[in-house]
């Protein structure tokens, strides 16, 4: 039996161990209660290498003395996994879907993952394969023949290739087909686990635009024509102080500024995450904010219009103005108040917190834009010497 150490990332940004049992059609997992600190953390190399030592002691010990398991038992006690097809499971999935109560958008997606597993099991003759019978070959002919397939709607667009996003997302659905049969004890394991690195679909990076500190400049240095277009200008450059996205801007109140010994700052639940975040106003947050009322406290601070796309018009509006060639959206704010931070010399993890990431992992790609900022700066000097 084979013993791995395996990693589970945490929605705090910490790491979680566990071992992994596996033999050939049988997977174990065993939660050791062992956590590693995001590696920015202080101390964090000391503290995950005793963690993790504790990890590979706990291992050798399974390895010396194996615990047993009832490998299989469910699977082959339930008649109902001897004679279920794969898209006969899919369809069960599907119901259930329905019967849980999920919207038609997901219900219509879930279909046609179905309507491509059938005409991927027609073409290979294989329309009535058992569900107990499906192992990581099948799976990744499927997802070859999905990479393949063309979207004859689409056929003027990218030649008709299926998006990197949707391919993913394929993927994810496939995955929680398998997943469902192994909570109901169909089958033992996911095959989709058994793919290689090469054989799972991968969404590209996105490209995060965001204002350096001289165009952030540029853009609030531009004289407003309008109220409306000021006050977009002000929550804009707010923003890119604080990382806090249009949605929380839009019902930011003055209660929500809060002195905490001396220092004002920001205190919000975040309205798409449900994350509470708390960040430090410096002056030029500060110079932003409008006069505070003497008895409004619940008065919104910043009244911008609702829609997304009327905002968008204003910013754009805003950076034409300030001769800004870039092509960006509210949103980039947050990313600036990213990059902004990192290219200042804030810790990654601090950085986190501001922007109330879930997962450090998150934040990283603030780290690599910042990096790749620094590899363009030293490449100008290849021709001085």
């Amino acid at each position: 039996m084979k013993v791995e150490i395996k990693e589970r990332q945490l929605t705090a940004g910490n790491r979680s161990l566990y071992l992994e049992y596996y033999e050939t059609g049988f997977r174990k997992k065993e939660n050791l209660h062992l956590y590693l600190i995001p590696d920015d953390a202080p101390h964090a190399k000391k503290l995950n290498g005793e963690t993790y030592r504790k990890a590979q002691e706990i291992r050798a010990q399974r390895i010396l003395n194996p615990p047993t398991f009832e490998k299989k038992k469910k699977t082959e006690d339930n008649k109902t996994a001897k004679t279920m097809t794969w898209l006969g499971w899919c369809d069960d999935y599907i119901q259930s879907a329905i019967d849980s109560g999920n919207c038609e958008k997901m219900i219509a997606h879930k279909g046609v993952v179905r309507k491509r597993i059938a005409a991927y099991l027609q073409r290979i003759k294989q329309t009535n394969v058992l569900l107990k019978d499906v192992d990581r070959d099948l799976v990744s002919g499927l997802f070859d023949y999905m990479r393949s397939y063309r979207n004859r709607k689409q056929i003027k667009t990218n030649g008709g290739r299926l998006a990197a996003y949707s391919l993913v997302l394929f993927e994810e659905t496939v995955k929680a087909i398998f997943n469902k049969a192994v909570r109901d004890g169909l089958i033992a394991y996911n095959p989709v686990q058994d793919l290689t690195r090469e054989e799972h679909f991968h969404a590209p990076d996105k490209h995060r635009e965001y204002l350096t500190a001289d165009e952030l400049k540029r853009f609030l240095a531009v004289e407003p024509q309008t109220a409306m277009e000021q006050t977009v200008q002000m929550a804009f450059g707010f923003s890119c102080m604080t990382g806090l996205r249009l949605g929380d801007m839009q019902h930011l109140r003055w209660s929500d500024i809060k002195d905490v010994n001396g220092v004002q700052m920001v205190s919000i639940i975040q309205h798409k995450t449900k994350r509470p975040v708390t960040v430090p106003l410096n002056t030029l947050a500060l110079s932003l904010l409008p006069p505070r009322p003497e008895n409004g406290e619940e008065g919104i601070i910043f009244p911008l219009v609702k829609k997304p796309d009327n905002v968008a018009k204003y910013v754009r509006r805003i950076k034409e103005k300030a001769g800004i060639e870039k092509d960006f959206t509210y949103h980039s704010s947050r990313h600036s108040a990213a990059t902004l931070a990192i290219t200042a010399g804030a810790e990654l993890y601090s950085v986190s917190k501001i922007l109330g990431h879930g997962s450090i992992a998150s934040t990283q790609v603030y780290a690599k834009v910042n990096m790749e900022k620094k590899v363009e700066a030293m490449s100008l000097t290849d021709g001085v010497f």
